[in-house]
């Protein structure tokens, strides 16, 4: 199953990558679905890559994610991800994003790929296509207002304010 969305974004790439790439490990500064991300440990498995990846924690209990690509000149960046609260049926998740210079704007894509094991794709794709597709929406809302105001999204600011991410800033720490 593949999810794609693209948006303009009121500020330059430069500063849109900025924020996937250099400074991906900081996904809980602006994504109401991350508590808290730090780096990863481990050598990268790309080269060019800052880190190996990140850790989260989210919505859905603790992510590990580990980069796949990044390509500094393309402004892209994608990674795979896996958690302990993962269904079983979902084989893998996976996850880019390409930032795009359009003079003083930047057209951002994200895709989400998550690969869905014999029956349940059949079973239960709709309702996970719809699940999936609104984190894709958030997310790149909740980008889009980071990028051109400094400040997280008030979904953000809410999610933050919650016991539930209190507590999993606690753990993180």
């Amino acid at each position: 199953m593949k999810i794609s969305k693209t948006i303009t974004i009121n500020a330059p790439a430069e500063k849109v990558w900025d924020i996937l790439g250099p400074n991906y490990t900081n996904a809980g500064d602006w994504a109401s679905s991350v508590y808290a991300s730090g780096a990863r440990p481990g050598t990268p498995k790309v080269a060019a890559a800052p880190v190996a990846g990140r850790v989260c924690q989210t919505s859905l209990g603790p992510f590990t994610e580990t980069i796949e690509a990044f390509d500094e000149s393309r402004r892209h960046v994608a990674y795979s991800a896996s958690g302990e609260k993962m269904p079983g049926f979902v084989k893998r998740l996976a996850n880019s994003w390409t930032v795009h210079p359009t003079g003083d704007t930047s057209k951002v894509e994200m895709e989400l790929n998550a690969e869905i094991a014999f029956p349940f794709n059949i079973l239960m794709g709709p309702m996970m296509k719809l699940q999936f597709g609104k984190v894709v929406r958030e997310a790149t809302e909740e980008l889009k207002h980071y990028a051109e105001t400094g400040k997280p999204h008030p979904r953000k600011v809410k999610a933050d304010a919650s016991k539930k991410a209190m507590k999993a800033r606690e753990a993180f720490a």
